[in-house]
């Protein structure tokens, strides 16, 4: 008999920014950070709870221009600052995305050529449309969180 496993999907996501680690960190941690550039473009974080201790829970509903807002919300598995953030993921409205299961999240930031390379890793997806939809939010914010740190600099 054949197994029937289901396979998971991940996203992966990297930029370079002409930043320290410290204000990188800072710009995945802060709630007033956040709220300013978290996710992709026509979108608006915000802020419901976030404990940023391991196991502390976050939550967060992302407002599009138009249509219905979403949730987003998960707990803190670990803060290594200013180097790692993991924390899970899960979707409420839009349920496709993680299909009421938990994801994973992890964040790093490495000192690169006099400035940080951040990358994503979002996995255990658990479809092939969910990874998409998913590159899409992460390959999008990534490029918001330039603008912010831009924004830093005037």
């Amino acid at each position: 008999m054949a197994s029937t496993a289901n396979p998971d999907y991940s996203v992966n996501e990297s930029m370079w920014f002409d930043t320290d680690l410290e204000t990188a960190f800072t710009g995945w941690t802060d709630p007033k950070a956040i709220a300013s550039w978290f996710g992709p473009p026509g979108y608006t974080a915000e802020i419901l709870e976030l404990d940023l201790t391991p196991g502390g829970h976050w939550r967060f509903r992302m407002v599009p221009e138009t249509g219905a807002p979403s949730h987003h919300s998960g707990r803190y598995v670990e803060i290594s600052r200013p180097n790692t953030l993991i924390f899970t993921w899960e979707s409420e409205e839009d349920r496709h995305l993680t299909h009421g299961r938990d994801t994973l999240v992890t964040i790093t930031f490495t000192e690169e050529a006099s400035g940080v390379r951040i990358t994503i890793l979002h996995e255990h997806l658990p479809t092939q449309e969910s990874a998409q939809s998913l590159t899409y939010g992460w390959g999008r914010g990534i490029i918001c969180f330039g603008h912010w740190l831009r924004r830093l600099e005037e």
